[in-house]
């Protein structure tokens, strides 16, 4: 009984002790309410390292290493390249384009900030390269874009991964602007570019707007009439109408050839209705064609080699100062008076006690002055 009695004590002793170091291997555990946060990129402009900026390098190549000159004009065909830099401390990169993946691109073909069209076609060539940080996004000018003022960019700093991996939208109307963008949380479907905003920074080598074409941006050189006002219904720079019945000879050639005593002007216009087959050699008075002079600056020269009768003289090389004077806009040289002829002013007036043929000595060697030569305007 006593060893009965002691075994049922140890077996009691054992049980007791089992269920106590059970007790001590239970796992008590807590959860976050929320998934751990990192932080979420931003966007820095390449260049200058400007916080929400972008830098913008317009080129004729597709390496986007050199600007095409603040000279000329941007034009169909070029390329545009978006260079930034993505930071964010937690080291999350775009690795899979997914900047690139949000871009919209607008153009706006008025001064205002209201016309604004959403330009597809620019993302079919969309192309998207990285280095660590360092993001580049480009694409092809297409005509649709032909005739802009303004370009303006829709992109969100963006990551690959990360929590988040998202942040604000960058906003801008005008990739020549140094304005900075507009930054938003959020961006609605069709939202428009924020007015007065930029890149942020532009290379100040780009070329320049509206946006060439030479498709649908034509030019045209007309006669102004006694009253100051334009001829605008022949361009003698374009294959001429046929002469009117019961107009004469020396009357048709008042208004189609330019003689010394004329006033002439250069107009540039773009067509906007996307129809640049058929004859366009003068602007569509029905307003589907939109004069676009005041964007560009001239210059005039004499062109080929003079007639038989002035000595068969190879026209200069210089661009020609006398009488080059500016109607649409202050400094852009688009009209020109020809001979001794008062610049500006309603009738054309002689200029008392001068030789047409006196102000041309310099510019040729011909005795003729620039009579036997064609007249050329080169748009820029």
């Amino acid at each position: 009984m006593k060893n009965l009695t002691i075994k049922k004590v140890a077996l009691g002793l054992f049980l007791a002790g089992y269920a106590a170091s059970s007790a001590y291997a239970v796992d008590i555990t807590g959860e976050t309410v929320n998934e751990i946060q990192g932080n979420a990129p931003v966007i820095f402009a390449k260049d200058h390292d400007i916080e929400r900026a972008i830098t913008i390098r317009i080129t004729e190549t597709i390496d986007g290493s050199t600007a095409a000159g603040s000279q000329n004009k941007a034009k169909v065909g070029d390329y545009i390249h978006i260079f930034y830099n993505l930071k964010d401390s937690d080291g999350d990169i775009d690795t899979t384009g997914a900047i690139k993946d949000t871009l919209r691109v607008w153009i706006n073909k008025t001064t205002d900030d209201v016309s604004w069209s959403n330009v597809t076609s620019a993302l079919s060539s969309l192309t998207y390269e990285n280095t660590g940080e360092q993001g580049h996004i480009y694409f092809k000018i297409t005509e649709d874009m032909a005739g802009a003022v303004k370009v303006g960019l829709q992109l969100q700093e963006k990551t690959s991964f990360g929590n988040p991996n998202v942040n604000e939208w960058l906003n801008l109307a005008d990739i020549w602007s140094t304005q900075a963008p507009q930054h938003q949380e959020t961006l609605g479907d069709n939202e428009q570019p924020a007015p007065n905003t930029g890149s942020g920074d532009p290379d100040p080598n780009n070329p320049v707007g509206p946006i060439y074409s030479d498709q649908s941006t034509k030019i045209g050189i007309f006669k102004y009439k006694t009253d100051g006002t334009l001829d605008m219904d022949i361009n003698i720079a374009a294959a001429l109408p046929a002469r009117p019945t019961g107009v004469s000879d020396a009357d048709w050639a008042k208004r189609t050839v330019p003689q010394y005593g004329d006033r002439l002007g250069a107009v540039v216009w773009q067509i906007t209705d996307g129809n640049t087959t058929g004859d366009h050699s003068l602007p569509n008075t029905a307003g589907t064609d939109r004069i676009i002079t005041g964007s560009y600056s001239f210059s005039w020269y004499l062109y080929g080699t003079s007639s038989a009768n002035t000595g068969s003289v190879a026209a200069p090389a210089d661009a020609l100062t006398t009488g080059v004077y500016s109607v649409v806009a202050a400094g852009i040289s688009d009209s020109i008076a020809l001979g001794a002829v008062e610049a500006a002013g309603g009738n054309v007036a002689t200029i008392a006690n001068t030789k047409h043929n006196s102000l041309y000595n310099t510019l040729t060697t011909t005795k003729a002055g620039i009579q036997g030569f064609k007249l050329q305007v080169i748009a820029r």
